[in-house]
């Protein structure tokens, strides 16, 4: 583990601590205090704390996994505000109507799971503070997802990658294959260290962090060596990280205005998109769905087999010509 990413834990251990090592009568009145005023600060600190003493992560809870809760819970005390939620005695169907609003703004499946999981964190976090026993949202499921994921996010075909390419000053250029070469995700991309670049020899590798923390070996293409070699002797200043953007959004709003200046659809591809495009290729050359599934660090093959999927996309009917 990074000194950094140790420095950044230990400040989320000491705010949890703060909390965790209350007397426990007093760790139950902040509760219920911040329940009853609908406090967000305050209901957040008691869910961070939460999380950190009693999640399977503890302390290793990525950033990511924080800022969705984070925003679920924010969405959860806009609806009850108009809903009349009280998070201290909901109602027996809360549960049920908070995600059928949901579903009614039109958020996508997955979008309505992770603001789901965040409510549910909220009220794991006052039953362990000893604010209630109520328990709204854990029997509660999101509508099945009618769309099948290879068709969401389609990989950019190697055209389009050019395009960017032409286009892009050499940090875009090291986002653009992190993704379409190397498989990365966009919070992978953000934490990327400059210590994990391994240059030389047969097989040049990087190190990254993936979800649930793992470290894992991913290899380097010939065209990523060299435009990670050109931007890191270009910032020398720059450490430890390799790119300059600290977030996810950032990167997302760094692609899309690519793709606007190369001419080139960012909607329904987005920035997982160029991931895509590492599995689809992947899969076109080797035909191994197990080669998609190391090459991108899946934790099931179920994952890796939509490769497949996209990999056949404009191939001919296999009846056409009967």
């Amino acid at each position: 583990m990074t000194l950094e990413l140790m420095a950044s834990n230990l400040t989320l251990q000491a705010r949890a601590e703060r909390l965790a090592l209350l007397d426990p009568e007093a760790l139950r009145k902040e509760a219920i205090r911040a329940a009853r005023d609908r406090d967000e600060a305050g209901l957040w600190a008691v869910t961070e704390a939460f999380l950190v003493m009693r999640g399977g992560r503890g302390a290793r809870v990525s950033a990511q996994t924080l800022e969705a809760y984070a925003i679920g819970l924010r969405v959860l005390l806009a609806w009850g505000e108009t809903s009349g939620l009280s998070f201290l005695r909901p109602r027996p169907n809360d549960g049920y109507a908070f995600v059928r609003h949901l579903e009614g703004l039109g958020l996508a499946p997955s979008s309505v799971r992770v603001r789901l999981a965040g409510a549910r964190a909220v009220f794991a976090a006052l039953r362990w503070a000893g604010a209630t026993d109520a328990a709204p949202f854990t029997d509660v499921r999101a509508a099945t997802d009618p769309v099948p994921a290879w068709q969401k996010r389609k990989p950019y075909p190697d055209a389009d990658v050019r395009k960017l390419l032409a286009e892009a000053n050499e940090e875009d250029a090291v986002l653009i294959l992190l993704g379409a070469d190397c498989g990365l995700r966009a919070t992978e991309m953000t934490t990327l260290l400059r210590a994990d670049l391994h240059f030389g020899g047969d097989t040049p590798y990087l190190v990254v962090t993936g979800k649930r923390q793992k470290r894992q070996e991913v290899p380097l293409s010939r065209r990523t060596e060299a435009a990670l070699k050109r931007w890191v002797e270009m910032t020398p200043s720059y450490k430890p990280h390799v790119i300059t953007l600290r977030n996810r959004r950032a990167i997302e709003d760094r692609i899309g205005k690519l793709c606007e200046r190369a001419g080139v659809r960012y909607d329904g591809r987005q920035v997982h998109g160029l991931r895509h495009t590492a599995g689809t290729r992947v899969y076109q050359e080797t035909k191994d769905v197990l080669a998609v599934r190391d090459h991108l660090r899946h934790a099931s093959i179920t994952t890796s087999e939509t490769y497949v999927n996209y990999a056949r996309q404009g191939e001919k009917a296999v009846n056409r010509d009967w």
